[in-house]
């Protein structure tokens, strides 16, 4: 099954990848243009998002006074409440696909992280036990073809009549190589990726609760703030310690482009919507 997912969502990333690192020629730069394709290829989706959240947040205190008004029968409740959003015009499930889609992106991304000689370098199942039966190296597990790979970059010259789609490509940042696993229990300097990912997920954390606490309203919602704002950057350093650093790069890389990206949409949402408050007044007086 996860091979099927990974055929699925990691073959078209492998491509997009190699064409970025074959145009920058660092591993690292790659993985953080890659997370800028994302972000810019799913901005319409982001921008149709944040506009259903300021749309929802706009009727809020409608919502709030049928939730009071109706709170102890659900199926009243529920019925008023899809009026209202008939009414308003208000889809309040609109934003869940951006959600969604990083489910896809982390699949696919992981499967290139985690077998580059299948997705990125693109090289069958043959050429790689050749590779690594001439480097003396014991395929064992899943994640073997990480350090295969890294293996690769020394020893170009004794494996590169395998295939013409094999790169040497040097996986490290400066000391860090992003092929390996920080050991929670062993400080080193791999520990840097998953302490980096961490603080800029807070970071990120502490800026979207800022953006957001004016315009959320009622006390569930400050308390999903706050669980947020604590249970994402955790997240974000557990893996980080438990996956390749070079996923690590990627969380650094989309923490960072989110915070911009939040930023923009925040304003434009804002201008949006003033927008259509200028309209309403403008049809109310005529």
């Amino acid at each position: 099954m996860y091979q099927f997912l990974y055929k699925i969502f990691s073959t078209p990333f492998g491509y997009a990848m190699r064409y970025i690192y074959q145009f920058v020629g660092s591993y690292a730069l790659a993985i953080f243009l890659f997370a800028l394709l994302v972000k810019v290829l799913t901005l319409p989706l982001q921008m149709k998002s944040k506009r259903a959240m300021m749309s929802v947040q706009r009727i809020n205190p409608k919502i709030q006074q049928i939730q009071k008004t109706y709170g102890r029968d659900q199926r009243r409740m529920n019925e008023e409440l899809q009026k209202l959003y008939e009414k308003e015009g208000v889809s309040p499930m609109s934003g869940c696909g951006t959600q969604l889609i990083i489910i896809p992106i982390m699949i696919g991304l992981y499967g290139v992280v985690i077998q580059p000689l299948t997705y990125f370098m693109q090289l069958t199942a043959a050429q790689i036990t050749e590779i690594a039966a001439r480097l003396g190296y014991e395929m064992n597990g899943f994640t073997s073809q990480i350090g295969l790979a890294g293996l690769i970059h020394d020893n170009f010259d004794k494996v590169a009549d395998v295939s013409s789609r094999l790169l040497k490509v040097d996986f490290h940042l400066g000391a860090i190589d992003l092929t390996q696993t920080a050991n929670f229990r062993q400080p080193s300097l791999l520990w840097i990726i998953p302490l980096l990912s961490g603080l800029t997920a807070l970071l990120l954390s502490l800026m979207q609760q800022k953006l957001n606490r004016n315009q959320m309203g009622g006390e569930q919602a400050q308390s999903a703030g706050k669980t947020m704002l604590l249970l994402m950057p955790l997240m974000s350093l557990w893996f980080s310690f438990m996956l390749p650093n070079a996923l690590g790069i990627y969380w650094i890389a989309n923490n960072i482009l989110t915070a911009v990206q939040e930023l923009f949409l925040s304003k434009w949402a804002k201008k949006q919507a003033e927008k259509e408050n200028n309209i309403d007044k403008e049809g109310g007086v005529s």
